[in-house]
């Protein structure tokens, strides 16, 4: 999978297609389940990150600075505790 970099945020060449195509893989790959569920492999993901050193606050920011715009407040609040839920663990 593509580094939160390529999203765009830090100048580098952006392929918006290579973006769509790996966004809708990943909804694929999650689509169906439950809340509780995306929470789990979202730690998951998280806690093995930390754990081989890939992964980077600064990244994390980045990318929500990327996704922010185009979420409506709810949405853009449920993402913010989200990213502070992973800052903290």
């Amino acid at each position: 999978m593509r580094s939160i970099r390529d999203f765009g945020h830090d100048g580098n060449k952006n392929d918006n297609s290579t973006l769509k195509e790996d966004v809708q893989a990943v909804a694929a790959k999650y689509a169906g389940r439950s809340e509780e569920e995306l929470l789990r492999a979202l730690k998951q993901n998280v806690a093995a990150a930390k754990r081989n050193g890939t992964f980077s606050t600064e990244q994390l920011d980045g990318f929500v600075s990327f996704v922010s715009s185009g979420l409506d407040e709810q949405s853009r609040q449920r993402l913010l505790s989200l990213v502070e839920m992973i800052k903290a663990e």
